[in-house]
C-alpha cells in the first residue's frame, strides 16, 4: 500500500495557551484526520510512555498533548482507547501516574490499556516472528503520538521507533538480544510498521530531548508538532528539521527507501538551530565491519556508570537482555561484563538517576565517526 508522504508542520511554543489551537490546526489541515475518516472507527492512541518520568523531563508524550488529541478525535466521532508498553524494567502503575497520562485518560473518560495484560498475537513479517499486543492489531487506526528525542542506539526516536511499544514487556528486551546488530535491529523496527493496521502519526515536538536520549538527555524547545500518514516520511522530515542526515538513522532504510518516503512538507516553516546527538552505539554503524573486526577490541561503545549518581536501584540490571550487568552490596555502581555487552542501550534508557552514559573508545573517536552526522 502506498503511503501519502505529506508532512504537516505547525508551530507550537508551549503546552498551555498555544497547544489547543495548534492541534486543531493539524486536524483541520489533514484530510485523513477528518470526521469522514474517523467517525465510528476504533482508534488506538499510542503515546510514548517509555518510563516513569514527569512531563517536564520530556521523556514521554506530554499529557496535555494527549488530551488535546483525544478531544479532537472525540469531536470527529472516533471510538478511542489509549495504550503503550513501557520499557520492561519500568513499573506500569508508576508510569501511568508520573507521566500524567493516567490522569488525562481518567479525566477524559478514555480507557487506558495495559498491553502486557491484553495478550499478544504472533505476526510473521519480513522473516521476523513478532509478538504484538492484540489491541494494536484490533484497531482500525493507530494514532501514533511520538515524542521527538535523540537516541543513543538509533540517533532519533520519533514516529517509526515509537511503534516498538506495540511489543509488550520483556519481549522488547529479548528482541534486542536476538538482533544486536544495529542494522538488523533497524530493519526489525521498520518491519513492525508493516504488521499493523494503518498508522497515522502526530509528533510531539513542542519540547523534545537532545543529548543522552531517549531518557537522560536535556529538554529542548523545538517548537512544533508535525503529522503524517507515513511515519517514515515524518521522521525524514524531522531529521531535516533537526539537521540529522536521515541515512544515518538505521530504521529509515536504504537510499531507495529514503527516496520512496521523501516528505512533501507543508504548513509552518520550522528550523531548529542546533540539536545534540548522543555518542551512542549508532556510531558503530558508520564503521566498516572489517575495521571493527581488525581492531582487536579497540573500537567499541559501551555504558559507563557514575558512582556518584548511581542509586543502586537495579533497573539497569533487570533491563539488560544478556545479563552483562551485576550489582553487589560492595559495589557503588553496576559491574559490566564487556564481553557480553551488545551495546543495546537498554540500561541507559531506564536509569532514573542519569548515572549511565554511552562511552566510545578512543580509537572510535579518532576515526571521526561523528563526521557527516548532520
Amino acid at each position: 500500500m502506498m503511503l501519502m508522504n505529506t508532512v504537516i508542520f505547525t508551530a507550537c511554543r508551549d503546552y498551555e495557551s498555544a497547544l489547543p489551537t495548534a492541534v486543531e490546526k493539524i486536524f483541520d489541515a489533514a484530510p485523513w484526520l477528518s470526521a469522514a475518516s474517523l467517525s465510528k472507527k476504533k482508534v488506538l492512541v499510542k503515546p510514548n510512555m517509555l518510563t516513569d518520568r514527569t512531563p517536564e523531563q520530556a521523556v514521554t508524550t506530554h499529557p496535555e498533548f494527549l488530551r488535546q488529541v483525544i478531544r479532537q478525535l472525540r469531536r470527529r466521532g472516533a471510538l478511542i482507547t489509549v495504550g503503550d508498553s513501557p520499557a520492561s524494567a519500568a513499573n506500569l502503575k508508576a508510569v501511568w501516574e508520573k507521566t500524567g497520562i493516567g490522569a488525562v485518560c481518567q479525566q477524559e473518560e478514555v480507557a487506558l490499556i495495559s498491553f502486557e495484560q491484553a495478550g499478544t498475537a504472533i505476526v510473521s513479517q519480513g522473516g521476523y516472528e513478532i509478538s504484538i499486543a492484540k489491541p494494536a492489531l484490533a484497531a482500525d487506526i493507530i494514532l501514533n503520538l511520538p515524542k521527538v528525542k535523540s537516541h543513543s542506539l538509533t540517533i532519533l526516536t520519533a514516529a517509526v521507533k515509537n511503534l516498538y511499544g506495540v511489543i509488550p514487556g520483556y519481549t522488547k528486551t529479548i528482541l534486542h538480544r536476538n538482533h544486536p546488530k544495529i542494522s538488523d535491529f533497524g530493519m526489525l523496527v521498520k518491519t513492525i510498521h508493516g504488521c499493523l493496521p494503518p498508522v497515522w502519526s502526530i509528533a510531539d515536538g513542542v519540547i523534545g530531548m537532545e543529548g543522552q536520549g531517549p531518557a537522560n538527555g536535556t529538554p529542548i524547545n523545538l517548537g512544533f508538532i508535525a503529522a503524517s500518514q507515513n511515519p517514515f516520511a515524518l521522521d525524514i522530515a524531522i531529521c531535516q528539521t533537526l539537521g540529522i542526515a536521515p541515512a544515518r538513522v538505521p530504521y529509515l532504510g536504504s537510499s531507495s527507501d529514503l527516496a520512496a518516503n521523501a516528505p512533501q512538507i507543508t504548513g509552518d516553516p520550522i528550523r531548529v538551530g542546533s540539536f545534540k546527538i548522543p555518542a551512542g552505539a549508532h556510531l558503530l554503524n558508520q564503521m566498516p565491519a572489517w575495521l571493527i573486526r581488525g581492531s582487536s577490541g579497540l573500537i567499541w561503545v559501551r555504558p559507563a556508570f557514575s558512582d556518584q549518581r548511581c542509586v543502586q536501584c537495579g533497573l539497569c540490571v533487570k533491563a539488560c537482555p544478556v545479563a552483562a550487568l551485576t550489582l553487589a552490596p560492595n559495589l557503588k555502581a553496576p559491574h559490566l561484563n564487556t564481553k557480553l555487552c551488545i551495546t543495546c542501550s537498554c540500561c541507559h534508557e531506564v536509569c532514573p538517576a542519569d548515572a549511565i552514559h554511552m562511552q566510545q573508545s578512543l580509537l572510535l573517536r579518532l576515526t571521526g565517526a561523528f563526521k557527516g552526522l548532520t
